[in-house]
């Protein structure tokens, strides 16, 4: 027997599935999101499946080309460092440190900068004005300077180098938390509810943040691009994650002494960098491209 709908009911898709049919309408952003899908498995699985130690040093196999080269071997698939180190082994432990400590300095820094940003946004009189002036001081410097900064007053190391990254990303958040809820504030909706004798934390969680999430995501997925240059630079500088840890910066900065003779030993590192940071990017404005289309539709 026939199932007969007798009411014509249209279906209203909810804000998330909304954004997902305009994200995966753009084949380029697709791409980027199974690219960023690739480097997140190899860095949740690729130290369990590698049969190497990263840190290892094996001085019978020095500077192994990779195993497509006529003097490689099957053995190492991407080659070794001047000190025998296995370099895909050494990949899969950089992509870990490099994508999680983004993932988790951003995560942090997120969460400090929304609330800062809500009590900026919601904030009046003399304290909003000097709010407003530090954050601008603060926009006008590159993230990386400031880092540089905090780690020469803290010290080196990647858990200094990841607190001095989030401390810098940290007026980002707070700067488009800020902006969005001065918008929101003065809607009329926010105004109904403020009659209805809501408080400023029931207008927040009620009625902002359910509206902020999908711009905080947005925001967030673009600043771990900015957190991945920064911890590698200063890996690179030799002021985030130290010499023989396996960090995508330390193996570009520990390849340059034999760049000539094994340019693989940068080129690699360098690539999983550059694919990481394109990949987010793609992803991040393909997000943006996606949550402007749902709300014009």
């Amino acid at each position: 027997m026939l199932d007969v709908n007798l009411y014509d009911e249209e279906h209203h898709p909810s804000p998330l599935q909304a954004t997902w049919h305009e994200f995966k309408q753009s084949h380029i952003a697709v791409t980027g999101l199974l690219i960023l899908g690739i480097f997140v498995i190899i860095a949740l699985l690729g130290p369990l499946l590698s049969p190497y130690d990263p840190s290892t040093q094996h001085t019978n196999t020095l500077l192994i080309p990779p195993a497509w080269d006529d003097n490689g071997s099957i053995l190492h698939v991407l080659g070794t460092d001047a000190l025998g180190r296995d370099m895909l082994t050494r990949l899969f432990y950089g992509t870990q440190i490099t994508l999680f400590a983004s993932i988790f300095t951003v995560f942090v820094a997120l969460m400090i900068g929304m609330l800062l940003g809500v009590i900026a946004g919601m904030a009046s009189g003399l304290r909003s004005s000097f709010v407003n002036h530090i954050l601008d001081i603060l926009m006008l410097t590159p993230t990386l300077l400031i880092a540089i900064i905090i780690v020469a007053i803290l010290g080196t190391g990647l858990t200094n180098a990841m607190m001095a990254i989030g401390l810098a990303l940290i007026p980002r958040f707070v700067h488009v938390t800020r902006d969005f809820v001065r918008q929101e504030m003065n809607k009329d909706y926010i105004k109904i509810a403020r009659l209805d004798g809501a408080s400023q934390r029931q207008l927040f969680v009620t009625n902002i943040l359910p509206n902020m999430v999908e711009l905080l995501i947005v925001h967030g997925s673009l600043a771990i691009s900015v957190a991945i240059l920064d911890i590698s630079a200063l890996g690179f500088l030799k002021l985030g994650t130290q010499t023989l840890q396996p960090e995508l910066g330390v193996m570009i900065a520990e390849g340059l002494s034999t760049a000539y003779i094994a340019p693989w030993n940068i080129l690699l590192p360098g690539l999983g960098i550059f694919l990481m940071v394109l990949s987010i990017n793609i992803v991040g404005d393909g997000l943006r491209s996606a949550l402007r289309n749902r709300l014009t539709h």
